[in-house]
Order: structure tokens, then C-alpha cells, then sequence
């Protein structure tokens, strides 16, 4: 009786041990939105989805860059890269108006393929789980 008391004290404290070790490791570990914007128009854009995304997702270790295009004729083309691919792509024009709304659908989507990303990348580099012969 006394030899399970301790045992279960002994699994308590070293599941405790791992379980902080796992936090501390996440911990300085946060994702930033790099921005390759040229316009008013893009850095306007980039701050409002930086911004979001950093409401949203205070927490994520997933970095994310918006690179901007400007066109006179349409706008500006947005492309939004992340884990080494390209994630969004649209035309922010000039009279566009991005509302907070439009902005967060557009973080959850681009937060939620990314993570997507990350985990197909982790499958795929791991050769016990890869495709073998396709």
C-alpha cells in the first residue's frame, strides 16, 4: 500500500517536471508578421492584420510576412507567405475599405493553413510516416 502511495507520489512529481519543461521550452517562442509593404495603403493593411492577428493569436509561434505588389491600374497585389509558401493572394485597391471583420476572417484563415502547413511539413520530413513509393 505504502509502495503505490509513493509511486503515484513519484508519477505526479515527474509528469509535473515534464509538463514545465514542455511550457518553458514554448515559451520565448512567438510569431511576428514581417512586413514587406510599400504603399500607406499596405502598411495601413499590415497594421490592421498584425494587429489582429496579435489579438487573436497572442500565443502563436507562427511567423507570418506580407509582401505588397503596387499596381497603378488595381491597387496593390497582397501576398501573405508563410511556413516557405504562399498562403493568400488578393488586390487591396485604393478605395477598398477593410473593415475589422474582413481583417479577422482573413487572420483565422491564414493562421488556421499555416498550422496546416507546419504539421503536413512535420509529417512529410519524418521518413517512419512519409509516403513510400508514390
Amino acid at each position: 500500500m505504502l509502495r503505490r502511495v509513493l509511486l503515484g507520489v513519484v508519477l505526479l512529481v515527474f509528469s509535473g517536471a515534464i509538463t514545465t519543461a514542455l511550457a518553458s521550452d514554448q515559451e520565448g517562442e512567438m510569431g511576428v508578421v514581417v512586413d514587406q509593404t510599400i504603399t500607406p495603403i499596405g502598411k495601413r493593411f499590415h497594421q490592421q492584420f498584425s494587429y489582429q492577428r496579435h489579438y487573436l493569436y497572442p500565443d502563436t509561434p507562427y511567423s507570418v510576412s506580407i509582401h505588397e505588389q503596387p499596381s497603378a491600374r488595381s491597387g496593390s497585389i497582397i501576398t501573405i507567405r508563410g511556413a516557405d509558401t504562399q498562403i493568400a493572394r488578393f488586390v487591396l485597391s485604393f478605395a477598398s475599405n477593410w473593415e475589422d471583420a474582413r481583417v479577422q476572417s482573413l487572420v483565422q484563415s491564414v493562421e488556421s493553413q499555416v498550422r496546416r502547413l507546419k504539421l503536413l511539413n512535420a509529417l512529410v520530413d519524418n521518413p517512419d510516416l512519409a509516403k513510400d513509393g508514390y
